[in-house]
């Protein structure tokens, strides 16, 4: 029993592995993972939190005054009109566009990078980054089946997005709704924590076999690998993508305590969360693509194959 509990973590000792047999690659994707985390946080404290914090004391001063004062008045229409107002009206706007446009963008590079690096360094390559970057810009490695898959899982995220919103809409307001959609709540998040490895999973595919593992078809590979091959090994990769980010979040909210304070250990936390933040991540890809590739090399799917080319025979 204590054997077959330690084969379901043996991908994670040789994802572990993984980065020191190539760190010319892997210290600078790891440095990518790190710096992008890092900047994320930042630029809430640079940029953001003076915003709220400037809009928040005019609040508060107008909370505090009479509302039947006419000095009330005048600081509402103030708040409303000043030029200073609009301009943080228009910042505000300028960093939400930038959140959801570079920050998804960068995030796509980051993983397709990661999971490039951890499949050719497990098929054996010993690629520098500028080599593996070389090689995708040539074509000589192929970005088609990835970029597929990768729009095909933003469909589905998009379409389970607009449901999670229909079934809020259907079920607020509805008392006797409470506790159904308390457990539907934790059924939808259990599942998008199950997709989210399922997509990663078919990403991975698509990466180690593009030419004949794309799209749908990765996804389907990969359902069927974590669902009937490697279950065990796929429960943990699920456990991961929670615990991982799970673990390392407070240290972010402990580090924005400390913007008030003191600035200078404001940048020191959110350093090292970064740092974590983004080892975290670099290591659920890397493990990812181990899980895939050793899932691929088992007796269940060697044997599958086998009877398949000979059927076709």
């Amino acid at each position: 029993m204590a054997a077959k509990i330690t084969s379901c973590f043996t991908f994670l000792k040789e994802a572990l592995i993984l980065p020191a047999l190539n760190p010319k690659l892997f210290a600078p994707v790891l440095l990518l993972f790190a710096v992008t985390a890092f900047l994320d946080p930042l630029a809430h404290v640079v940029f953001v939190r003076p915003l709220a914090d400037g809009m928040a004391s005019r609040l508060t001063e107008i909370n505090s005054t009479d509302p039947s004062s006419a000095e009330y008045a005048k600081l509402a229409e103030k708040l409303m009109e000043t030029e200073e107002m609009k301009q943080v009206g228009k910042r505000m706007v300028r960093i939400t566009i930038a959140q959801f446009t570079v920050g998804p963008a960068l995030g796509l590079v980051k993983q397709i990078l990661a999971l490039f690096a951890a499949s050719t360094t497990y098929s054996g390559d010993r690629y520098s980054l500028a080599g593996l970057l070389r090689e995708l810009v040539s074509g000589r490695i192929s970005l088609k089946g990835p970029s597929i898959t990768i729009a095909v899982v933003g469909a589905l995220d998009f379409a389970g997005a607009v449901l999670a919103a229909l079934r809020y809409q259907v079920m607020s307001g509805r008392l006797g709704w409470l506790s159904v959609q308390g457990l539907v709540s934790l059924i939808a998040h259990l599942a998008y924590l199950c997709f989210t490895v399922i997509a990663l999973v078919g990403v991975a595919a698509s990466v180690a076999d593009s030419r004949k593992c794309s799209g749908v078809r990765a996804l389907r590979q990969a359902w069927r690998l974590v669902t009937r091959v490697r279950r065990k090994e796929g429960l943990v990769l699920v456990l991961m993508a929670y615990l991982g980010p799970t673990a390392v979040t407070p240290l972010h909210g402990f580090a924005l305590g400390y913007a008030k304070r003191s600035t200078a250990a404001c940048l020191c936390l959110l350093a090292v969360y970064g740092l974590l933040s983004g080892a975290q991540e670099l290591f659920s890809l890397a493990a990812t693509t181990v899980y895939y590739y050793q899932a691929m090399e088992s007796k269940e799917v060697i044997d599958a194959l086998c009877l398949l080319v000979s059927v076709h025979v």
